[in-house]
């Protein structure tokens, strides 16, 4: 989960993308989506032979069959609270716990030990009104997102088999 910005973009293109809020309808191969309550995909890979034979399929695919997501779920309150986090600590501006309560009505801190646990190894610092990686916590941020998964989020994964 990274989003790239040029350091010479200026800020008058237009208002923050913010992932969190404005959820995101991604078009073309391997593109994922979510809306406030669906997180969905089109199947992707790494390796180049898997890259090709997802997009040779993807090429040869009816147009009906774009009409549903081949992969999918429907993201109840505990999953939106858990994948704001996820996307908010990912982000150099953090997790904002006025953003938070205002969508929830709650305290991440106290919806997700782990965010306690984090600060306690030294992977996050809190503001008055953040919680943001350190540097420490940026360099292990490719394992942050994923201990934050939620079991059922792990068990869906862990079933996913390549077509």
């Amino acid at each position: 989960m990274r989003m790239f910005r040029s350091k010479n973009a200026a800020e008058e293109m237009g208002p923050v993308y913010c992932c969190q809020e404005d959820g995101m309808v991604g078009l073309g191969c391997g593109a994922r989506s979510y809306t406030r309550g669906l997180h969905y995909s089109r199947e992707y890979a790494v390796g180049a032979a898997g890259i090709r034979a997802i997009l040779a399929d993807y090429a040869a695919r009816p147009s009906a069959a774009f009409r549903l997501a081949d992969y999918g779920f429907r993201l109840g309150p505990e999953e939106q609270r858990r994948r704001h986090v996820i996307q908010s600590l990912l982000q150099v501006a953090g997790l904002s716990f006025s953003d938070y309560r205002r969508r929830f009505a709650g305290d991440p801190c106290d919806d997700f030990a782990e965010l306690l646990e984090m600060e306690q190894r030294g992977l996050t610092e809190r503001s008055a009104d953040h919680l943001r990686l350190t540097v420490t916590g940026l360099e292990r941020s490719d394992v942050i997102g994923p201990w934050l998964f939620s079991s059922r989020v792990v068990g869906l994964m862990s079933e996913y088999e390549c077509r």
